[in-house]
């Protein structure tokens, strides 16, 4: 029997857990698409952290028709709360050419201060994906260039694919919301610069061990989705996984912590 009775009991009283490294790889602020959500605010957003012990939180604009202002919200998050939020650039691949998402990565990580970047192809591709083929004329490439030179780790909601994670493997990337679809991070485990956050609303129970069993505990991200999603469900799901207490606490932060450490 698996020696987790530690991390299972801190899930069974009504404080927040601690001694125990929790960082939230996947959150948003402010607007969000069409949705009402249980907070937007960033005051709210910590209050709700504070609730279930989550230490820091990553933070992006979901999607923004402008990049810039966007990035400026995540910002003043990271002024009020320096201790809680690490900052994740938001990148528009309808915003430009090569030198607007460069002129705004430099300034996000900088001056700014951000430690990752966040890209979403508003074009309908909202869902994990992954695909064989690489476009010499990808809009994105001069993101997973900077990435590639600074480091950086990007959590791609869409878009990612087998070939971009080859071409790039001084660049991390995170397949979000990854625990909703296995059959498509499996696709990446030979890729050790790859890794699937597990924000996914639906993860259909042994999901967990299968990822860790298949790509290792290392490669998996504690994501909440916060504010569209209840933090403390994806928090139980680590807690009651069938896996050791080693893989958890690699799950739930220190391998974040490694990514946001990893940054040039």
């Amino acid at each position: 029997m698996m020696q987790t009775d530690r991390l299972i009991e801190m899930c069974g009283t009504d404080e927040p857990l601690a001694d125990l490294l929790v960082i939230d790889g996947h959150c948003h602020v402010d607007w969000w698409i069409g949705m009402y959500s249980i907070e937007r605010r960033i005051e709210g957003i910590i209050e709700v952290a504070d609730a279930v012990g989550i230490d820091r939180l990553c933070i992006n604009y979901a999607a923004c028709p402008e990049m810039r202002r966007a990035n400026d919200t995540v910002a003043g998050c990271m002024r009020r709360y320096p201790d809680r939020v690490e900052g994740i650039c938001y990148v528009d691949l309808f915003a430009g050419g090569e030198q607007v998402q460069r002129a705004e990565l430099t300034r996000c990580f900088d001056e700014l201060g951000f430690r990752g970047i966040k890209i979403i192809d508003r074009r309908g591709g909202f869902h994990p994906q992954t695909r064989d083929w690489f476009d010499e004329d990808d809009p994105l490439r001069p993101t997973w260039e900077f990435a590639q030179e600074r480091g950086a780790a990007i959590l791609c909601h869409g878009y990612l694919t087998y070939e971009i994670a080859r071409r790039y493997p001084g660049a991390n990337f995170i397949m979000a919301h990854a625990s909703g679809a296995p059959a498509q991070m499996l696709k990446l485990a030979e890729l050790p610069n790859t890794f699937a956050d597990m924000s996914a609303t639906s993860m259909l129970a042994g999901t967990l061990e299968l990822l860790c069993e298949r790509i290792g505990a290392e490669r998996i991200l504690y994501g909440s989705d916060l504010p569209a999603s209840d933090p403390a469900q994806r928090l139980g799901m680590v807690m009651a996984a069938q896996i050791p207490e080693r893989a958890k606490e690699l799950i739930l932060g220190r391998n974040m912590q490694g990514l946001l450490d990893n940054v040039r």
